[in-house]
């Protein structure tokens, strides 16, 4: 990458929502970046679309709702960094034509105690894995942002929790209503929170194929906690403004929990449809009444079968 050129960017000329108008914030930008600014690259614009991106968290949303097939690894780790157990599944995901989705495992293999004799998982982190990916219990779903923002409406407080922290896991930047402590430091361009953040915008192929200009949010120093999001970076696709990848790392620490996690997403197209191509997930929770956990996992998915559901032709 080139030397760095300082730009100013001030979000009060973004033409954004009220409450961000009185956001002001130095931008570092790639000198290829200030370059093509001459020709057909808009910084004003992008910042925009940063801000306002849906792209990443529909990805999920159709993840959730096509049919694929899924291969899945996850490691528990002691506390000297060591593995403890294992779990490795294949699945395939199902839909019905009147939208009735259901995972079915194909193959799984287990090593050291990952579930309790009752056959429940001993791992919150396993227990929400489990609950995002491998869902075997038939039910409607929908692909529709409305619909699946209901979730964290549900009546069980655990299913609340669960919804709250897959939101916090697949949609970051966006606050969380009644999340203690968190809920609102995880909305890193709100005014409250972008004093603690340095960005910055530069040019990146990814996979040394794919046009994509990146958006990078890194806490200031010393500033640590008083964030959630540590840092997060998006690389948009240059023609079709769609979060082709995301790596952020979550961590924050009070008397109710402490943790520490690094997880990245990457997208593919898939006949249009922007869907998650592997996820993973490297981190540490410590909560209440739980035991500490340690995990690592990766998620592979493949054969999307987009003429399905209501899209079925």
């Amino acid at each position: 990458m080139k030397a760095l050129v300082l730009f100013p960017l001030f979000l009060l000329a973004f033409g954004l929502k009220a409450q961000e108008t009185d956001i002001a914030k130095m931008v570092t930008m790639d000198e290829f970046v200030v370059n093509a600014a001459m020709e057909d690259f808009n910084a004003e614009d992008f910042i925009k679309q940063v801000i306002e991106d849906t792209t990443f968290y529909q990805a999920f949303l159709n993840l959730k709702y096509f049919p694929h097939e899924i291969k899945g690894a996850m490691v528990v780790y002691d506390k000297d960094d060591s593995e403890f157990a294992t779990l490795q599944r294949k699945a395939v995901q199902h839909l019905t034509p009147d939208e009735v989705k259901w995972v079915e495992i194909t193959y799984e293999k287990t090593n050291g105690k990952i579930k309790k004799k009752n056959g429940k998982w001993r791992y919150l982190t396993a227990e929400v894995y489990d609950d995002v990916f491998f869902p075997t219990e038939k039910h409607s779903v929908s692909n529709e942002m409305v619909q699946r923002e209901q979730e964290l409406e549900a009546d069980s407080k655990m299913e609340k929790h669960k919804a709250q922290l897959k939101k916090m896991l697949f949609n970051p930047g966006q606050p969380i209503d009644n999340v203690p402590f968190i809920g609102d430091k995880l909305a890193i361009f709100s005014p409250e929170m972008v004093q603690y953040y340095d960005y910055s915008i530069f040019l990146y192929e990814y996979n040394d194929s794919i046009p994509c200009i990146a958006f990078s949010s890194f806490v200031k120093e010393g500033e640590e906690d008083e964030v959630v999001i540590r840092d997060m970076t998006s690389y948009f696709h240059r023609d079709t403004k769609e979060v082709i990848a995301r790596a952020y790392r979550l961590a924050h620490k009070t008397l109710l929990f402490d943790f520490d996690i690094s997880i990245k997403v990457e997208n593919m197209l898939v006949n249009g449809w922007l869907m998650p191509k592997s996820v993973s997930y490297d981190g540490g929770w410590d909560v209440p009444f739980k035991k500490p956990e340690i995990i690592s996992f990766k998620m592979e998915c493949a054969d999307y079968e987009t003429n399905s559901g209501r899209y079925a032709k």
